[in-house]
């Protein structure tokens, strides 16, 4: 293994459990009868996937659809993307970022957020210095699954795809990963359900990408 791309929403920082608990919140305070778990949905989704007919698919709103939309995204936004970052980093990630560096692995992190925030949460905690390539699915005509920006971090290695490994969590995440033709590490999911059967691997803990380098 000479390079990794990680995602980073559920990969690097445990910020997904936060942002459905901000979700909750409004459903709880809105009486809105869609289950909680059909927002997992939006989970590792950018914004120019049209996820929400799928969400009400089956429940009858008081509102039009974009109208429920914009009040939802009114309420959660601000709260789900300012939060303490230090108490949601997985507490390896610096550790790890270390390591592979010094092994002189080519490291990306390609997201679906947006490049502002990747790089709020990265200079938190002072880990954008350890990235060769930091990358919005904003930056890409296409986003996840499609594998485009997967396929940039390639170009950007200079490496062949087999020297290369993914890390991601979502299902969207692992299906571009699998259709860029590089192998897959799926940070285990314990909250969502998230099915993640189409990994090469799984891993509980950014550490165990240690047994993929060469010794």
């Amino acid at each position: 293994m000479k390079a990794v791309f990680f995602d980073m929403d559920g990969v690097l920082i445990d910020s997904e459990t936060y942002s459905h608990e901000v979700i909750d919140e409004f459903l709880r305070l809105d009486n809105c009868p869609i289950p909680p778990e059909r927002f997992y949905m939006l989970i590792g989704s950018h914004k120019s996937l049209d996820t929400w007919e799928k969400i009400v698919e089956g429940y009858e709103l008081n509102e039009p659809l974009e109208q429920f939309k914009q009040r939802m995204q009114a309420y959660t936004g601000p709260r789900r993307w300012n939060f303490d970052f230090n108490k949601r980093i997985f507490p390896e990630v610096k550790q790890v970022l270390i390591h592979l560096k010094e092994k002189g692995v080519f490291l990306a992190c390609a997201s679906s957020s947006n490049l502002k925030y990747i790089h709020d949460v990265l200079n938190s905690q002072d880990l954008t210095q350890y990235f060769d390539c930091i990358v919005s699915c904003d930056d890409f005509t296409k986003s996840k699954p499609d594998p485009e920006i997967y396929l940039h971090c390639l170009k950007q290695s200079g490496l062949a795809k087999e020297d290369c490994m993914i890390v991601e969590d979502s299902p969207l995440g692992i299906e571009a990963a699998k259709r860029s033709g590089i192998k897959v590490a799926a940070r285990v999911d314990h909250h969502f359900g998230l099915d993640q059967s189409q990994a090469d691997y799984w891993i509980e803990d950014l550490t165990e990408l240690y047994q993929f380098l060469d010794n």
